[in-house]
């Protein structure tokens, strides 16, 4: 399975960025920054084709497709080009998000950024690589100087995050709002970045790394605090010394 998923990637990758810097808007969805582009499109078919001559009997959820299989135990989840934005304006954050999930538990998931080479594999049980190499997580014991990751969409909810990190944080807190799940996934995987938030309910965005992240030793939640799993609004990713204090800020901010 690792085999399948790196060389699909790598091979989708190389397809992206022979559209970067010179890639066209196909059209919009719900909303003016809600952009596919050319690259969308040939990634997803490029993974799609080969999942479905590969495993046929498999479901697929892709951000760019209709779906396919959707009573399938086994399902794909597929972000052929996260970062959009990102990517659209040659802004080198953007990559490529795949989870397989049997009945609804991911066992496999892979985060790929062509640009920058950065690579992640994790399967459920055997820890999570980057680059081939054994990762974990931020050790970060307490709040203090802390760096995260939010979402770039502003909202009444995230300030009152922000609010209550930098007071958790004695206005010693960093955060970034990088347009990318992908991207925000390595990085908090890696340890990077001590704690990532994101509050949708795409599990395209979040699937792949709830599993990455897990196998890199980080606790990993909906925003109700609860394991997350495909499906969930949001996922919450911090070290088992945060991650308490970021869930009872996320309960207290994302009220349902």
């Amino acid at each position: 399975m690792k085999t399948f998923i790196s060389r699909t990637l790598i091979k989708a990758g190389e397809k992206i960025l022979s559209f970067y810097g010179k890639s066209s808007v196909m059209y919009h969805k719900q909303t003016v920054i809600d952009i596919v582009t050319e690259a969308d499109l040939a990634s997803n078919a490029i993974i799609t084709d080969a999942i479905k001559a590969a495993y046929p009997e498999h479901g697929i959820i892709s951000e760019e497709g209709e779906g396919y299989l959707p009573g399938s135990d086994y399902q794909w989840y597929i972000d052929p080009l996260d970062g959009t934005k990102n990517f659209e304006s040659s802004t080198p954050l953007f990559g490529i998000n795949i989870a397989l999930a049997y009945k609804n538990e991911v066992t496999h998931a892979a985060i790929y950024l062509p640009l920058l080479k950065d690579f992640c594999y994790a399967e459920k049980g055997k820890g999570s690589f980057h680059n081939g190499v054994k990762t974990t997580c931020s050790s970060k014991e307490n709040w203090k100087g802390t760096y995260g990751l939010g979402t770039m969409k502003l909202s009444s909810e995230h300030e009152s995050l922000l609010n209550g990190i930098n007071e958790l944080t004695e206005n010693t807190g960093w955060t970034n709002a990088i347009a990318s799940s992908a991207v925000a996934g390595i990085w908090v995987s890696t340890g990077k970045r001590d704690w990532y938030v994101g509050p949708s309910s795409n599990s395209w965005d979040y699937a792949p790394t709830s599993l990455i992240a897990s196998e890199a030793g980080a606790i990993v939640t909906n925003i109700e605090g609860m394991p997350y799993s495909p499906g969930d609004r949001g996922i919450v990713v911090a070290n088992k010394f945060l991650h308490p204090q970021l869930i009872a800020l996320i309960k207290k901010s994302y009220k349902k």
